[in-house]
């Protein structure tokens, strides 16, 4: 509780600076770079901060570089402008659909046929092991249902972000891109309560992933 006090006081400063401010604008451009970087990166993309901002703002390869690579950042900038233009300025609860247009987009230029789809196949992540494919709609519409239960909304916004994360980590619904796209839902979250989005650090890759395995524990 002490820290959630702490965040909502940076979280209030932060609301206090004018929406026009020039350098507030500046520190948002490179946090929606930082974000993409860093949220394909902690998987193992190669890409630099620079070679990202090149391929987002002209579209243009990076020559010598892998293209699915630069293919996983395209893919998270379309979900996130998705997530920014059409979800956040929608009222109402979040659905199973919303969860698959975010996968759409983020594994839709890697791997367009699985792209929105749920997977087929039984997978294994590490010593956890995700629902079975044919339950997988029911764990989706239980995901859902949660995420727009009083129970949910009652908690602090940061508990309630972590929580949506680490709930559609647990399903794994996805053949790829399911931790891309947990970490758009967890800034979703955070966004619809007027909170700033987070990023975790790709230097912060082996505490990000202990933490996801004590809870899978």
């Amino acid at each position: 509780q002490r820290y959630f006090g702490i965040i909502d006081s940076k979280v209030r400063q932060l609301m206090s600076i004018p929406k026009g401010n020039s350098a507030l604008r500046r520190v948002m451009e490179e946090t929606y770079y930082h974000h993409i970087y860093h949220t394909v990166a902690i998987e193992g993309n190669t890409l630099t901060l620079s070679e990202i901002r090149h391929i987002i703002e002209t579209r243009y390869a990076v020559p010598g570089k892998s293209l699915q690579e630069q293919n996983e950042a395209i893919g998270v900038d379309a979900a996130m402008k998705f997530i920014n233009t059409t979800l956040l300025s929608r009222t109402g609860t979040i659905t199973v659909g919303d969860i698959l247009e975010i996968h759409r987009r983020v594994l839709g230029y890697v791997d367009p046929v699985e792209g929105g789809r749920l997977r087929t196949s039984q997978v294994f992540v590490g010593h956890h092991i995700p629902p079975h494919p044919q339950d997988l709609q029911r764990h989706m519409e239980e995901l859902v249902q949660w995420l727009n239960s009083e129970e949910a909304l009652q908690l602090h916004p940061v508990e309630y972000a972590a929580l949506a994360h680490y709930k559609l980590v647990y399903v794994h619904p996805f053949v790829d891109g399911n931790g891309r796209t947990s970490r758009l839902l967890m800034n979703l979250v955070l966004m619809q309560a007027r909170y700033p989005p987070v990023t975790i650090r790709k230097e912060q890759r082996a505490e990000y992933y202990a933490a996801l395995d004590t809870a899978h524990e």
